[in-house]
């Protein structure tokens, strides 16, 4: 969606160890920006193109510091077309956003942290044992009128803190 990256980002991800990006790249460029900075993991979006979806997995698990993460974008997560489904949800966006998120939990067994994405809004939430972590987004965020943001996740043998940081 962008051009390049924002340089706040370039400045953001100075000195960091590890990028995980949980999907919507759109392009291998972005792929190709991220790469140099960091050893860079990514998962495929819905957003993205076909040269994208071909390079990059659905979901992974990774190991860090003696603790599991699950990437997954989440797109997939509420299957199901049905017309009572979608009828429920339009009245009661607040059960879709729950039922997302219980979906997104199950994704993967035994994780310490599951990042996410597809919804663009950042949410750090416990979930039976396991932080659900959306960085929210770089490029076209839900509310227009709001920054961009990326996510930082500190990752020990004794601790996992995730944070959100405004563009």
């Amino acid at each position: 969606m962008l051009p390049a990256l924002p340089p706040r980002i370039l400045e953001l991800f100075t000195g960091i160890d590890i990028i995980l990006h949980v999907g919507d790249v759109c392009e291998l460029a972005v792929l190709q920006q991220l790469e140099p900075i960091a050893q860079t993991f990514a998962v495929a979006g819905d957003q993205d193109s076909a040269e994208v979806k071909k390079y990059l997995q659905e979901k992974q698990r990774l190991e860090f510091s003696g603790r599991s993460v699950g990437l997954v974008h989440g797109h997939h997560v509420l299957t199901g077309n049905d017309f009572l489904r979608r009828a429920m949800y339009r009245f009661n966006p607040a059960r879709q956003r729950e039922d997302f998120y219980a979906a997104v939990a199950n994704e993967f067994k035994d994780v310490d942290v599951i990042a996410f994405g597809h919804t663009h809004e950042p949410y750090i939430k416990m979930h039976g044992g396991v932080m659900l972590f959306n960085p929210g987004a770089v490029a076209r965020p839900t509310n227009p009128t709001s920054r961009g943001t990326i996510g930082i996740l500190e990752i020990t043998p004794f601790a996992i803190k995730a944070r959100v940081i405004p563009l």
